[in-house]
């Protein structure tokens, strides 16, 4: 695992290396699928990238980051996010 930091944008996600301050990826809203959680208080979720990979991420704060990609693709356009909750990704 590699600690990462989450931007999430009205446009997109970012994630960024917290040691060297550099971008690691860039994933458009209009990119992402749907996000995948965990049944389970492992603090896993996924983001569903049909495009490009996906991304697999554990953080204890996974709900308030669900919540907010759900409400800036709602808001960026007229689509709801999909939420799957599975134990297997």
């Amino acid at each position: 695992m590699k600690r990462r930091i989450l931007m999430v944008t009205d446009f997109a996600v970012y994630l960024v290396d917290p040691d060297t301050a550099t971008l690691k990826r860039r994933i458009a809203l209009a990119a992402v699928d749907k996000i995948c959680l965990s049944e389970l208080s492992d603090n896993f979720f996924a983001i569903i990238v049909p495009t490009e990979y996906d991304l697999l991420m554990a953080s204890t704060r996974k709900t308030e980051i669900v919540t907010v990609l759900v409400d800036a693709t709602k808001n960026a356009s007229e689509y709801e996010l999909e939420v799957d909750f599975s134990n297997r990704y």
